[in-house]
């Protein structure tokens, strides 16, 4: 199958660096697959009216937010409110930045899957319909809601014990991007799952049995997330590269 790496059907000592190459191959496809590339602008131009909304909304909303929370201090502890006002306000754009996109170009990953599936030569899924492809996006909502709470719940109880333990400071953080990786790999190798009925429970199991393909894939997203300008196109980015690696498994005999 076009542009679809081979992979061996267990797990093997290069699976992080396999993992890791599913996002460049998504963008080399990209760029040469006319659809993909006006899926993508308009998935990234989205994300940039998402990215403005939200750092317009706590630049106008969030002091007096904070001001109710805590009244400003008079004198010299001043500068503690407004150092507090600028770490705070950083950490909510950035958690707005990861999930608001998510939630709201949710609806649109199927169709970026037919697309990547249709270049590469898969074949189709099963026709859905007007109803169904409805269905699927509204599917598609609240998996991704529910899988966004399970990462917000996972680096709450980790951002906690970093509090209570400050000494494994570290490792909270090692784990924390460990986290945020897998996260990524499960939750961009679900949309061509679902397409083709799979259940969540087949993206857990791959990521149990092949955990180095799962992080090199997880951690070459995660890294595109902290790249300014091409965060914008993270997401597409993401749906491809994860549709390429499903079709990878399915070759390779790791999945239905």
């Amino acid at each position: 199958m076009q542009d679809t790496p081979e992979l061996p059907k267990r797990s093997g000592p290069f699976d992080l660096l396999r993992g890791a190459t599913f996002p460049l191959r998504a963008a080399a496809l990209v760029l040469r697959v006319p659809r993909l590339r006006r899926l993508t602008l308009l998935c990234a131009a989205l994300t940039l009216v998402i990215f403005v909304a939200w750092a317009w909304a706590l630049w106008t909303f969030f002091p007096g937010f904070l001001q109710r929370l805590w009244p400003h201090p008079q004198g010299p502890v001043g500068w503690l409110w407004e150092l507090t006002l600028i770490v705070c306000g950083a950490a909510a754009w950035l958690l707005g930045a990861v999930t608001l996109p998510l939630l709201a170009l949710a609806p649109l990953e199927d169709t970026l899957v037919a697309a990547t599936e249709s270049a590469v030569g898969a074949p189709p899924a099963p026709p859905s319909g007007i109803g169904g492809a409805a269905r699927q996006a509204i599917s598609a909502v609240g998996r991704t809601t529910i899988r966004v709470m399970l990462l917000l719940a996972g680096q709450a109880l980790l951002l906690v014990l970093q509090l209570l333990f400050p000494a494994g400071a570290p490792v909270w953080a090692g784990t924390g991007l460990v986290w945020t990786a897998l996260f990524a790999c499960a939750e961009y190798l679900d949309p061509p799952l679902s397409r083709r009925g799979g259940s969540f429970a087949e993206v857990r199991r791959v990521v149990a049995r092949r955990p180095a393909l799962a992080l090199g894939f997880g951690l070459a997203v995660t890294i595109l997330l902290w790249v300014p300008l091409l965060n914008l196109f993270l997401l597409p980015l993401a749906v491809v590269a994860g549709t390429l690696l499903h079709r990878s498994l399915v070759s390779a005999g790791a999945l239905s």
